[in-house]
């Protein structure tokens, strides 16, 4: 066999077997780990909406509107490629206002997927009914529970209490988990709110418990803080 056939038949054989650049892409997802300007957070929801897709996140976990958003392999792990930009960044020292609008860049619509990773029956919709004790689902990339699959996305928390767009929440959640999705299994498993704070608290009546838990923003609240700020139009993107 010649160079020149031998050349040909290595460029038709590599060409059989090359996966497509749509087949190997990362998935973004509710529960996806996120970077801009060094920060490591987690993505929530996905929206649509005029000039969208879009996708949320806390308003911490970005500097200012017009910054860049990346997608990223872990917590503190490594820059897998840009997924868009800020459209909406509100205002981290109002509780409920923690949360930004990320525009999605167009070259990486195709690989959005709206269910919360782990959980492909979540989110049918915006959480509307929601009540003290709900179940709570976190996934998300805390730095001490991103090792395995199971630590990030299989950590349930009971919903404790309601303060206007603001919530507060027992369960498990640490830092790199701020800007990912809870969901809400006790309200048809339902989108219920954005992470903001985590932390861990004694109560020190008759008996001293350590508690953790995590505030954040109520996504209902969030889709009408965005419109009332000159971003409206924006609905979830649910499974099914």
């Amino acid at each position: 066999m010649t160079l020149r056939k031998l050349f040909a038949a290595t460029a038709v054989a590599a060409a059989l077997f090359a996966i497509p650049a749509s087949a190997s892409a990362a998935v973004i997802q509710p529960g996806s780990s996120i970077e801009s300007n060094g920060a490591y957070c987690t993505l929530a929801w996905i929206l649509d909406g005029p000039g969208g897709p879009y996708a949320a996140t806390a308003a911490h976990c970005v500097e200012s509107e017009g910054d860049v958003v990346n997608l990223s392999t872990m917590s503190l792990g490594s820059v897998v490629e840009r997924i868009g930009t800020v459209a909406l960044r509100g205002d981290p020292d109002t509780d409920g206002r923690d949360y930004s609008i990320i525009r999605i860049d167009p070259a990486v619509a195709g690989q959005l997927n709206p269910a919360l990773a782990g959980h492909p029956n979540i989110p049918t919709g915006v959480s509307r009914n929601y009540a003290k004790g709900n179940l709570m689902q976190f996934s998300g990339h805390g730095v001490a529970t991103d090792a395995t699959a199971p630590t990030q996305q299989q950590r349930v928390g009971v919903l404790n209490a309601i303060d206007g767009g603001h919530h507060d929440i027992l369960g498990a959640v640490t830092p790199g988990d701020s800007g990912g999705p809870v969901g809400n299994i006790s309200d048809g498993n339902t989108a219920f709110g954005i992470v903001d704070t985590v932390g861990v608290g004694v109560n020190t009546g008759a008996l001293s418990v350590v508690t953790a838990g995590e505030g954040g923003a109520n996504l209902d609240f969030v889709l009408q803080d965005a419109a009332a700020h000159g971003l409206g139009g924006l609905t979830l993107r649910t499974v099914g």
